[in-house]
């Protein structure tokens, strides 16, 4: 795991170095505005822009590549500002032209297109040089980002006149479009060589490449690191919730830095942004410890139907407003309910919670914020100058999208730091609770049985887990004979070694005072009252005599076996529940050579993985053989609970 990251970290690096270099290689290209109908490229070296101003004519006329095409009457229009701007709206296509005049000779010259808004044709003096896409007035194209293209060197004149056209499709399926946007911008044309083309695509490609890079890196290790934990903690759901969430984003964003932009990646980054949008309500749902209700798994499966079916809209199938309302009327409602949730919990006392919330509102806001302007797009109100947060790293820039994610990734990474060490924190609590758990219940469970003049007494205790609730205890009277106490307390751990303490102080307190059964649970009980928790105690006092005299008084326990037969007991209520509860005593009277049996429910309820109880009736059965093997026995049908045997015998 270590090695991975380190990998993906000496990645960034080399990814952050590539525009510092190709900087040094190639100098920033600068915007030079000149007269679209005679644009002096005298200079030209190894690149220069074209624009921002060009001649603009709506419509679509195969004339217009022409350079002999007589263009007098077209409209000079900026680049820098939204074809509204100019009076131009809801345009399937239009053209641009501009008349340059290149150094008589210029040979190895290529046209470069770079970011342009919709799908388009370049014309070299009336011959199409390239293009992008099928001219279907769609977005997507494969060469959306940089494309360069040869002009063939017989096209130029002899003096160096060279007409550029390029007609455009203009994209009315995205927000781009509609004719509020303005298809090139500033610095999206431009001239090179053939030599330094290369080099340029390197610059555009690190440059546009850069914040893409760091948020993948980011994304993927803490993806990484989320998947581990969950690997490692199984019952932490949450960080599974985290890890696809994590995954799926840097996944999406390394289709969107490497791969063309193309129906089906489009297709499937938007697929993947459904199950990121899935993942972030689950991971809300888990951190708030909220059920999965109805409402809950339709808000997930709404939410990630509008990813889905975002593509039909991209691909300029469905009207826009349609998409602005199909998105605003889920994922929006969604990214303003989610933060409302934990701000809930986080008033209720969820510190995870309040850690999330400040992250998911910026996301929120900033998906409110780009809502804004889709809905200023559709109504042609001029938002597009509306400034955007932005933060410069070195050579890259983030923009407000980047920054929110950026800012989200770094809060599920503090999220999965608190959580674990929280983990952390807990596991030890409790190995310190089990640990003087354990040394409690290690004074209180005796390891060897006391000879007892007449008897002859096995144990065996077998917990179910570190620390189990059964106790016993076998106490030689001074007048001859034995006291047998045993019992089953509810719960675990340290609450039930206290309570177990609890129980066994007393009766070793009361034998010096009685041997009455009864007497002896009934100040049990008085002890219980109010220190129950909720839970209950179970417990049987037998005092068997020197000649084989039985006296039994039972709080709810499981009766003594003798000679393989139930005893025939008054039960009454567990101890802790009543003040006014009394406890009868029953006796019986135990021959010479036979056995009586005394032991907890973790025996009668052993289930094997068929669901089968042990039961009593098979209980009875074995109660007549040795301890150890009633136990084992118990184990081998199916431990579920702590197992306490005790066996006293009269001797010959």
């Amino acid at each position: 795991m270590l090695s991975r990251k380190c990998l993906a970290f000496v990645f960034l690096l080399l990814a952050a170095g590539c525009v510092p270099a190709a900087r040094a290689q190639m100098a920033a290209p600068g915007i030079a505005a000149g007269n679209p109908r005679n644009f002096d490229a005298t200079s030209f070296g190894e690149r220069i822009t074209l624009g921002p101003d060009w001649l603009f004519a709506p419509g679509d006329n195969p004339a217009y590549a022409s350079p002999e095409f007589v263009d007098s009457g077209w409209k000079t229009i900026s680049t820098e500002k939204d074809l509204l701007d100019f009076g131009y709206r809801d345009l399937p296509y239009a053209w641009y032209r501009l008349h340059v005049q290149l150094r008589p000779g210029t040979r190895n010259l290529m046209v470069g297109m770079k970011d342009v808004e919709g799908n388009y044709e370049v014309y070299a003096n009336g011959v199409r040089i390239g293009g992008s896409g099928k001219m279907t007035g769609v977005l997507i194209s494969e060469h959306s980002a940089l494309a360069a293209y040869a002009v063939p060197d017989g096209l130029i004149s002899p003096r160096g006149d060279l007409t550029l056209a390029i007609r455009i499709a203009i994209n009315w399926g995205a927000y781009t479009g509609h004719g509020t946007c303005t298809p090139l911008h500033a610095d999206s044309v431009f001239l090179v060589s053939r030599e330094s083309a290369p080099r340029e695509a390197s610059y555009v490609a690190a440059h546009n490449a850069g914040a893409g890079l760091l948020l993948f890196g980011l994304s993927l290790i803490a993806g990484l690191i989320s998947f581990v934990l969950y690997l490692a903690l199984r019952s932490q759901t949450e960080y599974l919730a985290v890890a696809i969430y994590l995954l799926v984003s840097s996944l999406a964003t390394a289709i969107g830095i490497w791969f063309s932009l193309n129906t089906l990646t489009l297709i499937l980054i938007w697929g993947l942004l459904a199950v990121e949008m899935f993942a972030l309500v689950e991971l809300v749902r888990l951190v708030l410890r909220l059920p999965r209700t109805r409402w809950i798994l339709a808000l997930e499966v709404v939410s990630s139907l509008a990813y889905i079916v975002e593509p039909i809209f991209e691909l300029g199938i469905g009207p826009f407003y349609l998409d602005v309302i199909e998105f605003s009327l889920t994922v929006l409602v969604v990214k303003a309910l989610l933060p409302v949730l934990l701000l809930r919990g986080w008033l209720r006392g969820n510190r995870e919670a309040g850690m999330l919330l400040p992250a998911i509102l910026l996301c929120s806001l900033a998906d409110y914020f780009n809502s804004i302007l889709n809905l200023a797009y559709v109504a042609h109100l001029t938002l597009r100058r509306l400034p955007q947060p932005t933060v410069h790293l070195g050579s890259y820039v983030l923009d407000f999208w980047a920054i929110t994610n950026f800012v989200f990734y770094i809060a599920l990474l503090l999220f999965l730091v608190q959580r674990t060490f929280g983990i952390a924190h807990e596991r030890a609590q409790a190995a310190t609770e089990l640990e003087a758990a354990r040394n409690v219940q290690h004074v209180l469970i005796p390891e060897e049985i006391p000879s007892t003049p007449g008897f002859t007494i096995h144990s065996v205790y077998k917990p179910a887990g570190e620390v189990g609730g059964d106790f016993f205890q076998i106490l030689p009277l001074s007048g001859g004979g034995v006291l047998a106490v045993i019992g089953d307390v509810s719960g675990k751990g340290m609450p039930a070694a206290m309570t177990v303490s609890l129980l066994v102080g007393t009766v070793r307190t009361l034998a010096y005072y009685t041997q009455s059964p009864g007497e002896t649970l009934a100040a049990m009980n008085q002890r219980m009252l109010g220190r129950s928790r909720g839970g209950f105690t179970t417990c049987l006092v037998l005092r068997a005599d020197p000649e084989g005299k039985l006296t039994v008084a039972n709080a709810g326990h499981i009766a003594p076996y003798l000679a393989g037969n139930e005893l025939p007991l008054e039960n009454g209520l567990p101890l802790g529940i009543s003040a006014e509860t009394t406890y009868a005593e029953s006796t019986f009277q135990l021959a010479a050579g036979q056995q009586l049996t005394l032991l907890t429910d973790g025996v009668v309820e052993a289930r094997d993985k068929a669901g089968s109880l042990l039961g009593f009736e098979r209980t009875a059965q074995i109660s007549i053989q040795p301890a150890e093997a009633i136990a084992q026995a118990a184990q081998e049908f199916g431990q579920e609970d702590d197992i306490t045997v005790v066996t006293l015998a009269r001797t010959a």
